[in-house]
């Protein structure tokens, strides 16, 4: 076998296919690298509400690093290990900020389990498992103030855009925001643009670097598999980085390309280090 000691692997675009599932192929390669020894790291976005989509490889124990590395989940014991929330008072800074800039932006923030969320903002549920009414029952809505004041812990501040392009949105947040916070983007259903913000020092990165750090594994030991700028920064840690075949063209500039994530791009190149 390869010395590949810890897979990484985002959801949304890699692991699951474009209706939200995790395809038999896929599962069964990451069934097996566990089965080899392999640590299996599911490294996402998402906040911990939308995690069902991994039952068919919760028997590979996966630790998930979810938004975007703000917070570390135990799936079979059902607990979270770590969180790193951000200062409500730099949000509202940033947000005053962003909004002076860039007019139409609408905000939310997340706070692992429970979404706060201006009214205009339509929930995007990319898990098949969760129904809108679940959704519901997890989301506040009100004016932007009292979201921001009624929160408790925010692993997550979120700004959405209808129009803006994504990446000349990402531009104009990390040039008001500095370093303050991490400022990264997604494109949800429908193209819009997705500002995702986090602690300073905070990435998927960081929390799988202390993953590999408390096994005594090396960047060169560990494969990560990704598709948007707000995988960039594993991309550059892991030693193997591998990019999605539809994801997006600044990374597939920098990294080795494989198979989409209709194909089982992430199941068929598991299977290829397995095998070396």
């Amino acid at each position: 076998m390869t010395d590949i000691r810890l897979i990484a692997t985002d959801l949304d675009g890699t692991l699951l296919d474009p209706t939200g599932r995790i395809s038999a192929t896929d599962a069964q390669a990451l069934l097996d690298a566990a089965a080899a020894g392999v640590v299996v790291v599911v490294a996402t976005g998402r906040p911990l509400r939308w995690l069902r989509c991994l039952a068919p490889i919760a028997d590979a124990d996966p630790l998930v690093v979810a938004s975007n590395g703000a917070a570390v989940y135990d799936l079979h014991h059902d607990r979270v290990l770590l969180q790193h929330p951000l200062d409500p008072e730099l949000i509202g800074e940033i947000a005053e900020e962003l909004a002076a800039q860039v007019p139409g932006l609408m905000f939310a923030v997340e706070e692992g389990r429970v979404f706060r969320t201006e009214p205009a903002w339509a929930n995007h549920i990319p898990d098949p498992s969760v129904t809108a009414e679940d959704e519901e029952a997890v989301t506040v809505r009100g004016a932007w103030p009292g979201v921001l004041e009624g929160a408790g812990e925010v692993v997550k501040f979120l700004a959405i855009h209808r129009d803006a392009d994504p990446d000349e949105l990402l531009a104009a947040a990390v040039a008001i925001v500095g370093d303050r916070a991490v400022v990264t983007h997604s494109v949800t259903r429908g193209r819009r643009a997705l500002l995702e913000v986090s602690a300073p020092g905070i990435s998927k990165a960081a929390a799988i670097a202390a993953l590999a750090r408390d096994r005594a594994i090396e960047p060169h030991q560990v494969a990560a598999f990704g598709d948007m700028p707000n995988d960039l920064a594993m991309l550059e840690y892991a030693g193997h980085p591998f990019v999605m075949a539809n994801g997006h063209a600044a990374l597939k500039e920098r990294f080795p390309v494989i198979g989409s994530n209709v194909e089982a791009g992430v199941g068929a190149q598991v299977r290829r280090l397995l095998a070396r």
